[in-house]
């Protein structure tokens, strides 16, 4: 069907908010505001004078120490504590003396402090009285938990070193972390550190590094990397999850845990994501109602399933509320139906429900939007953004129509769809899910598939010409465009705003 832009697929509340330094977060941190003069931490001190290389025109600040230190006291309770130190190059590089820590219900700030070591006088530092704080929503979200602390570092001039520290207590929705040491700016030196209760133990994988082997002090395991490179902003570069460097660690409790939120590989993370979902799509009697409704008088399978979907892409608002795990797991499929809003895992898994009520199996997809975040050979962590689904078609249903489908070696012909993306028909996907990968969250747990990559004639605009010449030289005729796939969501997605 010709016609869709980058339609409604924007992060829908399966990712926690990274740092938080949205612009309207930055706009209120650079209000003037007072700053003490008093001594820089010995830890800052100590990179004041060392020689670093020659940067060439373009690196904006190098981050001269970075330490991560992670405490984990139990299942449900682990201690961060962060120190990281800029040298601003250029003037381009003042925004590293703004530092945002979010913050939510399962999660709080004990301690932060920022200072500068200015080139000449006196040290300066903010304390987190000295903090704003904000809001952490962000694209279509409407209501979060999360919020932020937003601090300003005075003078982050170029010459100067700004530097920060903070700790933060958590209660881990799982027992996992990433130490991301890589980032746009060159980094001098960089740090982490683990420290786990007697009996346990932890698994590390690493993302576009060679694998460091961490020293153990007492008990405590600690790793180190210097000399990493910066990453360059480009132009339609791939995604950042795709090329930053990183240790994935997951730690596991002697004998296993209790809240069964460990993930050893995509399976068990596919189990976790199976237990937020398995209660959440009882059909209540009005769903059921406007289930026969919509399907009535359809010749077939194919028919009631289009009509599903379209109720999904254009009656069901996308509104994206998250509170606590509810930044992962779905409203049931009878609050979403009675409210007519959700988000893209609310959207989802009513589909879902209301297929089920048709006769047709389908299976949540939790999947990133940024193409090439995560690999074949991406180890399990939380890398994603979005779900969609992967629906079992019926033996009977067959169309030139359903072109986004994979052959499953248990599950049978899957087709992938989007109900989230108001403008991509049924059938089809956005270039954004083809050749991607995402978690198939099955019924025995999770498995990363590679979604299908439609044809090269599906992503085109066609464009015929009937042009006349008359003698006087007068060129006059008709031009008739006809857009396929991205290109015909995209102008859909235009024309319609």
């Amino acid at each position: 069907m010709p016609v869709t832009k980058r339609a409604r697929v924007a992060k829908c509340g399966v990712e926690r908010l990274g740092l938080l330094l949205c612009a309207a977060a930055l706009a209120t941190a650079l209000a003037p505001q007072a700053a003490a003069s008093s001594d820089a931490p010995q830890w800052m001190h100590s990179l004041v004078g060392i020689s670093l290389p020659s940067y060439d025109e373009k690196t904006e600040a190098v981050l001269l120490y970075s330490d991560t230190s992670v405490t984990v006291l139990s299942e449900d309770k682990v201690r961060t504590h962060i120190r990281k130190a800029y040298k601003i190059l250029r003037p381009e590089g003042r925004e590293r003396g703004i530092v945002g820590v979010e913050f939510y219900p399962g999660k709080k700030i004990t301690n932060l402090h920022g200072w500068c070591i200015p080139a000449q006088g006196k040290d300066y530092e903010v304390k987190e009285k000295d903090a704003l704080e904000t809001s952490a929503t962000e694209g279509f979200e409407v209501f979060s938990d999360v919020k932020g602390k937003v601090l300003r570092i005075p003078a982050p001039d170029p010459g100067n070193i700004v530097g920060y520290e903070y700790e933060t207590e958590e209660q881990p929705f799982w027992l996992q972390d990433q130490w991301e040491f890589q980032e746009f700016d060159p980094v001098r030196e960089s740090h982490y550190s683990l420290q786990l209760p007697a009996g346990w133990v932890f698994k590390t994988s690493w993302l576009y590094h060679a694998e460091v082997k961490p020293d153990e002090n007492g008990g405590q395991l600690q790793w180190t990397v210097k000399d990493v490179t910066g990453i360059r902003p480009e132009r339609d570069m791939p995604p950042w999850q795709g090329l930053a460097a990183q240790m994935i660690v997951s730690f596991f409790p002697s004998g296993g845990s209790t809240r069964k939120h460990e993930f050893a590989n995509w399976g068990d993370m596919g189990q976790w994501y199976l237990n937020l979902i398995s209660d959440r799509m009882n059909a209540s009697e009005p769903l059921k109602q406007e289930v026969a409704t919509l399907t009535a008088g359809k010749p077939g399978k194919l028919q009631k399933m289009q009509a599903i979907a379209s109720f999904l892409q254009h009656d069901i608002r996308y509104v994206e509320i998250q509170l606590g795990i509810g930044g992962y797991q779905p409203h049931a499929a009878p609050d979403v139906f009675a409210h007519r809003y959700g988000d893209c895992k609310d959207k989802a898994t009513l589909m879902r429900t209301m297929l089920r009520e048709i006769g047709v199996d389908s299976y949540q997809v939790v999947i990133n939007t940024h193409r090439g975040s995560v690999t074949h050979d991406t180890p399990a962590h939380n890398a994603f953004n979005h779900v969609i689904l992967a629906i079992k078609l019926p033996d009977d249903v067959n169309d030139p129509s359903l072109i986004a489908i994979a052959d499953h070696p248990k599950l049978g012909r899957l087709l992938y769809f989007d109900p989230t993306n108001e403008v991509t028909p049924f059938g089809e996907i956005g270039g954004y899910l083809q050749a991607n990968y995402g978690l198939l969250i099955a019924p025995d747990g999770g498995e990363l598939v590679e979604l299908p990559q439609q044809p090269s004639a599906m992503n085109s605009i066609q464009r015929v010409g009937k042009l006349t010449l008359d003698p006087k030289g007068m060129l006059s005729g008709n031009v008739e465009e006809t857009r396929v796939g991205d290109q015909a969501w995209q102008e859909r997605w235009r024309l319609r705003k």
